[in-house]
């Protein structure tokens, strides 16, 4: 896995290439500066994501489906705080506990990774 800062390099080489369109070329900068922040402070939640999965004993395979809850969960923690932040955490578990996505049996985990990650505690849980 790529660290924040290389992932942060490849993201501004990749944004100035001369096939870009001139719009987007003259907001470079601001996009590196926003995109650096966001990935230094999402990495380390990602490196915590995958610690829990593999700490759960999940293969590495079936990891997709938990960095796309856990990409919605970190969206929800920057547009939510508090009782709101709370039930649309658990909203966001009951969508990816369904039989559509992880099934059931992924709600405990689902709520881990809300509760050791981002410090939000749904009602009746620990």
């Amino acid at each position: 896995m790529k660290t924040d800062a290389q992932r942060i390099d490849h993201y501004v080489a990749r944004m100035l290439s001369s096939e870009i369109d001139p719009v987007l070329t003259a907001v470079q900068i601001k996009a590196g500066v926003n995109f650096a922040k966001y990935e230094t402070d999402f990495y380390p939640h990602q490196v915590t994501l995958r610690g829990l999965l593999s700490a759960a004993g999940l293969m590495t395979v079936k990891f997709g489906a938990y960095e796309a809850y856990h990409g919605k969960l970190y969206h929800l923690t920057k547009v939510c705080t508090g009782p709101s932040l709370a039930a649309a955490t658990q909203a966001l578990i009951d969508v990816w506990s369904d039989d559509q996505h992880l099934g059931a049996s992924a709600a405990t985990l689902l709520t881990l990774i809300a509760n050791d990650i981002y410090h939000v505690f749904i009602s009746g849980t620990p």
